[in-house]
């Protein structure tokens, strides 16, 4: 990802949501990348506490957060989101320094944002913007997070120029009164497919650290690029089903779930060998979650050669959400 953002010229701004580590935060410095972005104030803080100095918080601001704001950003370069013109008010009013923002464009995932036709409420919020001295414009963040569920790489491609083109267009009108403003994207699908990164400043991918079983399904990666999975203890069996119960749930994998054969999965069996984990020949998969029980549906074969006290392997759905979810609930291993 270093190597194709330095190919086509953008700035690399991984996000360090997904994996939330220091030790994995420092491989990226070891490759020259100086900027970051997060999702919460409190992961800013915690990256900060490291030596990261250029920090997006990827995430429409929170005015209850100013006070966090103002003393982050009187040591570190901190940049915001601003989703609408309701925020504004309340940073003219509180912020006291300089702070970076970005204006959040919603291309098609319909979260948060503004259209890319919005042109006359983005110039209002721009004109209170220019009015505090302490607000610095720095270009329009879009995440595509909508790409996810398309269906194959070539659809990711077209959304891709259709939406940036969009962009463009807005930049190109911005650019008379503001000739530094860039176009930041962010999306681990349309980063990984692409070879080259076309009418945007800067990327912004993070999910692609790991990957996970989404993306597997999705062809965005392959089953040697995963590198992560949960480790799951078995606590119970029961042959007359051939269910396999685990201490791996919601809250250790996420809400998030694909569908498999017409039906919800929210996690991929796999199995711990002393070189890593092993991809079965016929997959398993967890078919139910509770808050902390997991359930497994096995072959018959595959069934017998699982033991109460073993771990399974659980490739989960979303990485991001599972390693947010462990952090809080669980331990790494």
């Amino acid at each position: 990802m270093t190597e194709k953002s330095r190919k086509s010229n953008v700035i690399f701004r991984p996000h360090f949501k997904t994996h939330q580590s220091l030790k994995v935060g420092q491989w990226f410095r070891d490759e020259g990348i100086n900027k970051i972005a997060v999702s919460s104030f409190s992961m800013a803080q915690f990256f900060a506490g490291d030596g990261w100095n250029d920090i997006m918080v990827a995430f429409p601001f929170n005015p209850r957060e100013i006070d966090v704001l103002n003393r982050l950003s009187d040591k570190i370069n901190v940049s915001i989101l601003l989703a609408g013109n309701e925020t504004l008010p309340l940073l003219t009013r509180k912020l006291k320094n300089t702070v970076d923002f970005y204006v959040k464009i919603d291309v098609g995932s319909k979260r948060a944002g503004y259209q890319t036709d919005s042109v006359i409420q983005i110039e209002k919020l721009l004109d209170m913007a220019d009015m505090n001295n302490n607000l610095n414009f720095r270009g329009f963040v879009a995440h595509a997070g909508h790409f996810y569920n398309l269906k194959s790489v070539s659809q990711i491609r077209k959304e891709y120029k259709k939406y940036v083109k969009n962009l463009q267009t807005l930049k190109n009108y911005f650019t008379r009164r503001y000739p530094d403003i860039i176009i930041s994207w962010g999306d681990t699908p349309s980063c990984t497919v692409l070879d080259k990164f076309e009418d945007v400043d800067e990327i912004r991918p993070g999910n692609f650290v790991y990957y996970d079983f989404m993306q597997l399904k999705a062809g965005i990666c392959k089953p040697g690029d995963i590198a992560i999975t949960v480790a799951a203890p078995v606590v119970a069996k029961y042959a007359d089903r051939h269910e396999i119960i685990i201490y791996c749930g919601a809250i250790h994998l996420s809400k998030d779930y694909v569908i498999v054969d017409k039906k919800p999965v929210w996690g991929m069996v796999l199995s711990y060998t002393k070189d890593g984990w092993q991809f079965p020949k016929k997959p398993a998969y967890v078919k139910r979650v509770y808050q902390e029980h997991g359930i497994i549906s096995m072959e018959h074969n595959d069934f017998f050669s699982v033991n109460v006290g073993d771990l399974a392997a659980i490739i989960p759905v979303h990485s991001c959400l599972t390693v947010s979810n462990l952090k809080n609930n669980c331990h790494f291993i």
